[in-house]
């Protein structure tokens, strides 16, 4: 009996405290700023900012109040603007990896850019003969056009004046592309070789330092001439003895 008895205690025993580590507390401050709490999650922290604490009296866990639309667009907002600064300044850390692991000195980023406005201008070029080429035929299609002249132009011609039209329009919008993407290579180029330069802390190699200033010295004053010397008389005939 005693055994029982001791086992029905301590099983109580352990049901008590089991069941008080499991107890939470709920409290919040009201509209009038009283604190309020609870077992359970009283009206009053209805829509508030509450706190749960344990059995001890431990804040284990704290609920913010639910966000009004606005305030919801406005942390949507900033959350996003976060987002895209990390974004971005892991783009700069890769873009800046890049460009010391491509460059070794500014006559690379030089070397590389020259590279490519060769081949940009190569293709330039090949776009300009093209139209030069249509403009040389719209030249024959008009002097054939003048056999034409008040009679019906025929659909072959016709097809020919529209084909024409469409290649130098094509082409003339090919060498002002090619022109275009030119500049944004000098630009890209310009900006990469400005960042080398900041990053490594090198001088850029077409800088070179100002002339100093010459010394200007007092103007000399002028000699002044010595004056002549004065010219002797011319001596007189001695009279002849007699």
């Amino acid at each position: 009996m005693r055994l029982i008895s001791a086992l029905l205690f301590a099983s109580t025993a352990v049901l008590a405290l089991g069941a008080a580590a499991q107890t939470r507390i709920y409290c919040c401050d009201d509209a009038k700023g009283r604190k309020v709490c609870g077992d359970f999650l009283p009206a009053e922290c209805q829509g508030r900012a509450y706190e749960e604490r344990d059995s001890r009296g431990f804040v284990s866990k704290t609920v913010e109040a639910p966000l009004s639309a606005e305030q919801q667009a406005r942390r949507d907002a900033e959350k996003a603007k976060k987002e895209e600064e990390k974004k971005k300044a892991g783009e700069d850390r890769r873009r800046t990896l890049a460009l010391l692991s491509t460059y070794s000195s500014e006559k690379d980023i030089n070397s590389a850019r020259d590279r490519a406005l060769a081949e940009v201008e190569k293709n330039m070029k090949q776009a300009q003969q093209r139209l030069e080429e249509a403009n040389k035929k719209k030249q024959k299609i008009d002097s054939d056009k003048e056999f034409y002249k008040g009679k019906p132009v025929p659909d072959q011609v016709k097809a020919e004046i529209r084909d024409n039209e469409k290649e130098i329009k094509a082409q003339q919008a090919a060498v002002e592309g090619k022109a275009k993407e030119m500049e944004e290579v000098r630009n890209r180029f310009a900006e990469e070789k400005k960042r080398y330069l900041e990053l490594t802390g090198k001088k850029a190699m077409d800088a070179t330092p100002a002339a100093p200033a010459a010394e200007t010295k007092p103007a000399e004053k002028p000699a002044v001439a010595a004056a002549p010397a004065p010219v002797p008389a011319p001596a007189k005939p001695s009279a002849d003895k007699k």
